[in-house]
């Protein structure tokens, strides 16, 4: 059995770990998670691209609400969620792997467990320390 993922459509490739994002050829804006049209100029030719794997921490605070579905609720504990600095896009997720972190703190992309299903872990994407 594979990896269980929260939305496959998240994801480029899980080995190694790369989120999908898009790119609008018309004004290089870049778009997590892919859509079929730029927001920031309305073009439509925008490309698939894997967003980088590692960036910096941009902002972030501790989650002390469960998340709405399709999380579940019976496995909630606070978590930490920030803003990463990728390059072309900042990109929202779970920092994983400690409670305290640093703005500018090197992170890369992980794939993160999200929660329980069918005793088998569901995965969502997450960044750690890579320092």
């Amino acid at each position: 059995m594979g990896i269980q993922l929260v939305d496959e459509s998240l994801f480029s490739s899980v080995d190694p770990v790369a989120l999908r994002g898009s790119a609008c050829a018309a004004c290089a804006a870049h778009v997590f998670p892919a859509q079929g049209s730029c927001p920031m100029c309305a073009g439509t030719e925008v490309e698939p691209v894997a967003l980088p794997s590692s960036g910096t921490v941009w902002s972030w605070t501790t989650q002390h609400i469960a998340p709405k579905p399709p999380y579940r609720t019976d496995e909630f504990a606070p978590f930490s969620i920030g803003y990463v600095d990728l390059g072309p896009i900042i990109v929202e997720g779970w920092l994983v792997g400690k409670t305290e972190w640093v703005i500018g703190e090197p992170v890369r992309l992980v794939l993160a467990k999200a929660w329980t299903q069918d005793s088998e872990p569901v995965f969502t994407y997450g960044f750690e320390s890579a320092s």
